[in-house]
């Protein structure tokens, strides 16, 4: 979410760059946890691929993309933390992994 006002005619952004940081990695946060869960990994699902209630294959396939999803999550976490401008950090778009076979 942006908070813009406009002076003069000018578009100004209002947050600091600390503010746009937290705004954009909780932004980024939830894009990963929706790209988890809209594959069908609620939680029950990923707490029983960690027990290995499933047939290896699957929790293999289920960790892997857990783990894509918090790689890119991490990858972007990063880009914001060292951007420089409001613009930089807004700029930064998550990407959700490819779904895995066996998922």
């Amino acid at each position: 979410m942006k908070y813009l006002c406009f002076i003069n005619g000018v578009k100004v952004d209002e947050r600091s760059i600390e503010e746009t940081q937290t705004q954009n990695i909780d932004r980024i946060r939830q894009l990963a946890s929706h790209a988890i869960q809209s594959v069908g990994l609620d939680e029950a699902t990923q707490q029983n691929a960690a027990l290995g209630i499933y047939p290896p294959e699957r929790c293999e396939a289920i960790k892997s993309y857990i783990a894509a999803c918090r790689n890119e999550y991490l990858r972007c976490k990063t880009l914001i933390l060292s951007s420089q401008t409001n613009d930089e950090a807004d700029a930064v778009q998550f990407v959700a992994p490819s779904v895995p076979e066996g998922l």
